[in-house]
């Protein structure tokens, strides 16, 4: 994933993982809306616009996305 450059910090490559396993749970929009988002640092306007979805939708996969997130903290 894009975040591998931090790896080469001490004691990252544990929460590194969990983080990219919890991601690949999400359904491939989700998965794509989520990191535009939080990688990309797009707003929700341009998403829908790139993706050719409502922002309406794009809202509610950024909630699932974190749905997917917390239950993943709980499991652990």
């Amino acid at each position: 994933m894009r975040w591998r450059f931090w790896q080469q910090a001490s004691g990252v490559d544990v929460e590194l993982d969990r983080l990219e396993r919890r991601v690949r749970r999400m359904d491939a929009m989700t998965r794509a809306v989520f990191l535009m988002h939080r990688l990309d640092s797009l707003g929700y306007a341009e998403i829908a616009q790139r993706l050719g979805i409502a922002v309406g939708e794009v809202e509610r996969r950024i909630a699932e996305a974190m749905v997917v997130l917390i239950q993943a903290d709980a499991e652990h």
